[in-house]
């Protein structure tokens, strides 16, 4: 004997849900109280449980679709039905139906949720913008901290399932950004003053580090880091990233092996590299060449800082080394 299942009523004014997705694959065996599929209304998604058991037979809807209450989405029979022969009995079973009704109210206008046309393709998106998902991949989605709308914006189908979410890796810009570069020359020697002042005063700090230093508080000073974020800055060369050096201060430098900074510091002035080809994960990256006199270099995304800015911040950042007690008193 065969059990239909239906779309069942799971709210007031409901008329009809979306199938977010099937739990059971059509020939697999279904116990009473399995959860056969998931249903999505404007309020939530449920699981729906079986009454009965038997094989998932007779699937008449793709997850995604939108279905009205009372419509028959499937059958469990008590047998396994094999593709023919559901492609062969899907269209009886929908004449026997339309027979009985037509028996049963010879005069009345058939109900439109009898009607297959009125099954939906895949939506994009629910009546309310909420992303159509199953339970498992919303819950996946959460522990593996990912983003269902950035999934959706990157070319993921509705509704998603947890297998999408597990093999998910956000999608290159297809537009490839572009890599603005400015520099400035600068006699350092009031810098170089001030790294023997801070030995003097027994502060153990490299160039490097006192660089990242004064870069990031430039950046902080021309908003490019707001001032409540934080900002890591990696100095490549000797292994080493500073968080929020800024704040911290020269002798409480928040060192870490973590090499993924914002931005990124390279020191070549007691060397005679005098240009180099970046191989840097970091949205900024400066670079300082030279020895009697220094160039100052800034590599920036343009889609985060403009040559506007780019300008203000070699402006200002020079400035500060050629007078690093500015930011140090």
């Amino acid at each position: 004997m065969a059990h239909d299942i239906i779309m069942p009523v799971l709210g007031m004014n409901q008329d009809t849900g979306i199938i977010a997705d099937w739990l059971k694959q059509p020939g697999e065996w279904v116990n009473a109280g399995d959860a056969v599929m998931s249903v999505e209304t404007d309020k939530a998604v449920q699981d729906i449980e079986s009454r009965y058991e038997g094989y998932l037979s007779h699937v008449k809807f793709p997850a995604g679709a939108e279905v009205p209450v009372g419509d028959v989405v499937a059958q469990l029979t008590a047998e396994p039905v094999t593709e023919e022969e559901q492609a062969a009995e899907v269209p009886a079973v929908k004449e026997e139906e339309k027979a009985v009704e037509s028996t049963e109210a010879p005069d009345a206008v058939a109900p439109e949720k009898v009607t297959p046309a009125k099954a939906k393709s895949v939506p994009m998106s629910s009546s309310n913008g909420k992303i159509l998902a199953s339970p498992k991949a919303k819950k996946l989605a959460v522990e593996k901290d990912i983003s269902l709308k950035d999934m959706v914006a990157n070319g993921a189908v509705q509704p998603i399932h947890a297998l999408e979410v597990g093999n998910y890796s956000p999608r290159v810009a297809a537009v490839a950004r572009t890599q603005g570069k400015i520099s400035a020359t600068i006699d350092p020697a009031m810098f170089i003053s001030t790294e023997q002042w801070l030995g003097s005063e027994s502060v153990e700090i490299s160039r490097a580090e006192l660089l990242a230093f004064l870069s990031v508080g430039t950046l902080r000073y021309m908003d490019v880091i707001q001032e409540d974020f934080d900002c890591l800055v990696s100095i490549p060369d000797e292994n080493v990233s500073l968080l929020n050096p800024d704040k911290s201060g020269l002798k409480n430098l928040e060192k870490t092996s973590d090499d993924d900074g914002y931005v990124s510091v390279w020191d070549f002035t007691e060397s005679a590299i005098s240009d180099f080809e970046l191989d840097s994960s970091s949205q900024l990256n400066l670079s300082f060449f030279g020895r009697d006199i220094w160039t100052v270099e800034l590599r920036f995304d343009t889609q985060i800082v403009s040559s506007k800015q780019a300008v203000a911040i070699v402006t200002e950042l020079t400035q500060r080394i050629s007078q690093p007690l500015r930011q140090l008193l």
